[in-house]
């Protein structure tokens, strides 16, 4: 792990509460172990002014029935400011927050934060061995779940729905970089 660099100077809106969509709630009965249980696939979304020193306002995203799945594997414990992993680095597997907060950028640009049962990485997972395309560091002190490969496919097998999970995350994210650098007037209808 690495220490973050200050980046000071950077000026970002709150972004929009997630859609409807998010909000579909199939149910979940609480145990991972169980073979075709199923897990809630909403997230919470609190748009909360973060880290001033950034002079940045982001929403911060975490499903805390993800943490469900994973309350018995082992966490890695990363400090206030260090860095997870930098755009461009290699990559094998996707973390989820069990304590703390973690905030996702790309250069200038803030994704999000994640906070308890919330995802980073999975891109990893999804597209192989791809470099990573975001820098992800601590902004507050986390535990993380490392989830490798075929750590991934046996949650997926245990509860089908955290594909779902996984893909809702990816779908998010790419919404809301398409709102950020695409003008309104591109997709507004005649």
């Amino acid at each position: 792990m690495l220490d973050h660099p200050a980046i000071p100077g950077l000026i970002r809106k709150q972004t929009s509460a997630e859609d409807d969509a998010m909000q579909d709630k199939p149910g979940h009965p609480g145990a991972s172990s169980q073979k075709g249980s199923t897990l809630e696939t909403s997230e919470a979304s609190v748009p909360v002014s973060v880290n001033q020193a950034e002079g940045i306002a982001v929403e911060r995203f975490g499903n805390p029935e993800v943490l469900d799945l994973v309350r018995n594997d082992p966490s890695i414990v990363v400090d206030e400011g260090k860095v997870v992993f930098k755009e461009g680095d290699s990559a094998d597997c996707m973390y989820i927050v069990r304590t703390g907060t973690l905030r996702i950028r790309s250069g200038s640009v803030v994704y999000e934060d994640a906070i308890a049962g919330g995802i980073v990485g999975e891109m990893a997972l999804v597209e192989g061995s791809l470099p990573r395309s975001a820098m992800v560091y601590a902004i507050t002190r986390c535990e993380l779940v490392k989830i490798d490969e075929a750590r991934f496919f046996s949650l997926v097998a245990e509860t089908p729905s955290f594909a779902r999970t996984v893909m809702r995350v990816l779908s998010r994210r790419l919404r809301h970089m398409d709102k950020l650098y695409r003008p309104d007037r591109w997709t507004e209808r005649s």
